[in-house]
């Protein structure tokens, strides 16, 4: 019998584990498995490759996911008894090390991560539905802000976007701009995952960079009511390119567990 400490995070409802064990491998389908009934995803916390980094998190699919870097951070802030300050951590999906922010409240910590870069945004037509494509490194976004279909047949029609993109991850993000409310549906190839999520800050920074870049050069701040509760996207705009994107957000953290595995 193995054991495996991990920690619940909550960054706005977009429950996370993050385990703070080394894993095999061959561990890994059996633990996230077994993780996914208590969470919408799973990470595991290893050791920086660069030496500027405190740690580095993985996600489930090797894709980015903003919610669980700013998660991370706060746990690694609470960890290393850190109030307020600056968390540099290499994330997958990533290509260099994300800047997060902390701050410890009364019953909660605010967070913030600074998002891969905003590589586009395209107008389309799928299946008669019109979306903006947002691309971002390790996940496309399509935004619709028109009628789609049901439960299942939204879920049907992410399954073929998906298989046309090179990304690990796609969203759908259904976006009513006049109440400033969004349903994020995110899949993820690596892990096989198709989640309804609570929340979800690469859709946040999505939505946001759509409507900064519909306001123009300058700083937009979009705030993203979901399920769970709000994100807020800052974009800066800089010659009609989105040129930094940070969510920020409130973080929950629970006790560390244990899960124990048994050995083959």
């Amino acid at each position: 019998m193995k054991s495996f400490r991990y920690v619940r995070l909550d960054p706005t409802g977009n429950l996370t584990c993050l385990v703070l064990d080394p894993v095999e491998k061959a561990e890994e389908p059996g633990i996230t498995a077994r993780l996914m009934a208590e969470c919408e995803q799973v990470a595991y916390l290893e050791a920086a490759r660069s030496s500027r980094a405190r740690a580095r998190i993985r996600l489930m699919g090797g894709e980015f996911c903003g919610n669980a870097a700013m998660a991370s951070a706060c746990y690694l802030a609470e960890r290393d008894g850190i109030g307020a300050g600056e968390v540099l951590l290499e994330v997958s999906g990533a290509e260099g090390p994300v800047r997060c922010g902390v701050r410890k409240g009364e019953d909660a910590w605010e967070g913030s991560a600074e998002m891969p870069p905003v590589l586009g945004a395209e107008a389309l037509r799928a299946e008669g539905h019109a979306l903006t494509a947002v691309r971002m490194e390790g996940i496309r976004h399509f935004i619709a802000e028109g009628p789609l279909p049901n439960r299942e047949g939204s879920e049907a029609l992410l399954r073929r976007l998906a298989e046309h993109i090179p990304e690990e991850a796609a969203g759908l993000l259904r976006w009513n701009r006049e109440r400033g409310e969004m349903r994020p549906l995110v899949l993820v190839k690596g892990s096989g995952t198709l989640v309804w999520e609570t929340a979800c800050g690469s859709g946040s920074a999505a939505v946001g960079a759509l409507e900064a870049l519909r306001r123009g050069d300058g700083e937009t701040e979009t705030a993203v009511r979901q399920p769970g509760g709000e994100i807020r996207a800052r974009v800066r705009v800089r010659d009609g390119r989105p040129e930094t994107v940070v969510i920020s957000g409130r973080v929950r953290l629970s006790p560390e567990k244990i899960l124990f595995v048994k050995q083959k």
